[in-house]
């Protein structure tokens, strides 16, 4: 089960991500990020996934909290239904 994660420092690691998500008691079981296909930089987004629903419901609880300065928008990757506000948005 995977999440979108947007608008992510230029600094961050899996190790980060995980320590992020543990905050809202969630597990991470992978990362990855995207990067231009041409220049090969990275993009500011990513995918992280969990083992179970459990997790993604209480790390979509994060969107809008700061990473290393920057504000992280998260969304749901899947078919999941989408919830108002996952963006951490008003």
């Amino acid at each position: 089960l995977e999440i979108f994660c947007g608008n992510l420092p230029w600094s961050i690691t899996e190790e980060k991500m995980t320590e992020f998500f543990a905050g809202a008691g969630a597990t991470v079981s992978t990362c990855r990020w995207l990067n231009d296909k041409e220049s090969g930089e990275f993009k500011g987004i990513g995918f992280v996934a969990f083992d179970d629903t459990a997790d993604v419901d209480k790390a979509v609880t994060l969107g809008g909290q700061q990473l290393d300065g920057r504000p992280i928008r998260i969304d749901f990757a899947g078919n999941k239904p989408k919830k108002e506000g996952a963006w951490g948005g008003k």
